[in-house]
């Protein structure tokens, strides 16, 4: 099906794009030159590791912790040095820079700096924000929340460890060990959070969240310094600092990753054969609720990776992965809230755009149409006048509409009021794409910013398959300039976590780009 396609698209995309002085190589020649670099770093097992970059906030805080420790002052050394040369992306970067190297910074700009983060995050986001802002000694006087405000439910296990952590800095900070009834709570909180980091292979960055596991390290080295346990989390964290010698926020992405690129290699010719080694590695990786997780190391599913790998199984072969496919479908549909939308990790927790698009692009409509149809109208109704919608675990407007987007189109005709909403909307976001587009042919994050390769992939991905017959010479024109000698792209980060944070996994630029050129070449042979 893949060869049929991409011969048919050969007379409409194979000659070079126009501009300058020089010609530019075909998009057949530039999507088979990423998709040799996107495989060559798949390993034998079927697996792609890629990277994550050292993040700012995380190399602070194991900083600040060996200093309470007094450890590993090499580590120290390296680390100030890291921070010293780190780019800070947005203001809480910069005032953690800054407060490390002791330049003063005001209060006020922090806080103002982070009330977009603060805006509709829940008290959970902020709650790890203002415990951030806790250790690095910035947050003002009365300023800081009680985690115990938080009413009690099931959440992700690292929210939960979080929120331990969180409320013995906070208890033990104002009440101390040994004032009666918050001393009896306060040990029960260390207990729990004892527990949970211990149930952790040791020498493991726990759930492979070096954030999450940072936050627990300087709770417990208020009742437990220099512990097994603290000893054996420091190890695993500056164990993980990379090339650039800082401290990412995860250790790794694999099955995330690994799904996308297998969906974008498996629409490559020639790389049929690994995408199934790919499926393999993510069937074997499905955990006993029919969910899968990020990464190896978690414990964690959730809806966005399991989406994904039900969406490549189902693309590879129907029939062999049927019954982790119907696991992977029974697991969504679990997660289903009542009003139509999907939420990241548990029932009952806010819904979440990305999650409701994953759902509806991986569940059939002809079987679960009934449930699916409210999900589209949460789509749906979540449009922004502009034609737009607020992105969620990324950064770029373009993602969240390709996301969605592409979930709109599985609305069935004879659905035809939804059909005709979907239609609609489809429209409106197309022609924010058109309007947003930056003079070089790009887009960035939002309208006005720069324009980076993987926002552009993004949009030139929805515009190929959503907007036939528009003129995308320009945009492909740009992505094609930013091609390396290796066939591999770069671009700024994309992802967020916890949002609005960035955090960067390099090789999600090639995946991108050969996502977008593979649709570029499928819907212009139609």
């Amino acid at each position: 099906m893949t060869d049929r396609l991409v011969g048919s698209a050969a007379d409409a995309v194979s000659q070079p794009v126009g501009g300058g002085s020089g010609q530019r190589p075909g998009v057949r020649e530039v999507r088979r030159r990423v998709a040799r670099h996107l495989a060559v770093q798949v390993d034998g097992e079927g697996a792609l590791r890629d990277r994550c970059a050292g993040r700012i906030i995380e190399s602070a805080l194991l900083l600040l912790l060996l200093r309470k420790e007094r450890a590993l002052p090499r580590v120290q050394k390296e680390l100030q040095e890291y921070l010293q040369r780190a780019q800070p992306k947005g203001t809480l970067e910069r005032v953690v820079v800054d407060a490390l190297s002791g330049r003063a910074c005001e209060a006020d700009e922090l806080l103002a700096g982070l009330s977009g983060a603060r805006h509709g995050s829940g008290m959970r986001k902020r709650l790890l924000l203002d415990t951030i802002l806790v250790l690095c000694g910035l947050l003002p006087d009365g300023k800081r929340p009680d985690p115990r405000e938080i009413a009690p439910r099931p959440q992700a296990v690292w929210t939960e460890l979080t929120l331990y952590a969180a409320t013995i800095l906070y208890v033990h900070d104002n009440a101390g060990a040994d004032a009666g009834e918050s001393g009896e709570e306060l040990a029960d909180y260390q207990e729990l959070l004892v527990r949970r980091l211990a149930a952790f292979p040791a020498r493991r960055v726990w759930e492979g969240n070096a954030l999450c596991h940072l936050v627990a390290l300087h709770a417990l080295h208020t009742f437990r310094p220099g512990s097994e346990l603290m000893r054996e989390g420091i190890e695993a964290l500056s164990r993980l600092r990379g090339p650039d010698g800082g401290v990412p926020f995860i250790d790794g992405q694999e099955v995330f990753v690994t799904s996308l690129a297998g969906l974008a290699l498996a629409s490559a010719p020639g790389h049929e054969r690994l995408a199934a080694r790919m499926g393999q590695y993510l069937a074997s990786r499905q955990h006993y609720d029919g969910g899968w997780g990020y990464n190896e190391a978690t414990t964690q599913t959730d809806v966005d990776d399991t989406a994904r790998c039900v969406e490549l199984l189902r693309l590879l072969d129907a029939r062999r992965y049927r019954h982790g496919i119907a696991a992977g479908e029974e697991y969504l549909c679990s997660r289903t809230n009542e009003a139509g939308g999907f939420p990241t990790y548990l029932r009952g927790h806010t819904s979440d755009l990305d999650m409701t698009a994953g759902a509806v692009i991986a569940l059939p409509w002809s079987r679960y149409g009934a449930m699916l149809a409210p999900a589209v109208g949460v789509l749906i109704d979540a449009q922004q006048q502009d034609g737009s919608f607020e992105p969620s675990w990324t950064l770029s407007r373009s993602s969240a509409i390709l996301r969605i987007l592409d979930a709109l189109a599985c609305v069935p005709a004879e659905e035809t009021a939804l059909h005709r909403r979907a239609g609609e909307a489809t429209a409106k976001a197309v022609a924010f794409l058109d309007e947003s587009r930056g003079s070089d042919g790009g887009w960035g994050h939002t309208p006005g910013k720069d324009s980076d390769v993987l926002s552009t992939a993004q949009a030139l991905a929805t515009l190929a398959r959503h907007a036939p017959g528009t003129d995308l010479a320009k945009p492909l024109a740009y992505l094609t300039d930013q091609q390396h000698d290796d066939g591999g792209f770069s671009s700024i980060a994309d992802q967020a976590g916890p949002r609005p944070l960035p955090f960067d996994f390099p090789v999600l630029a090639d995946v991108q780009v050969l996502t977008a050129l593979n649709r570029l070449i499928a819907y212009n042979a139609a």
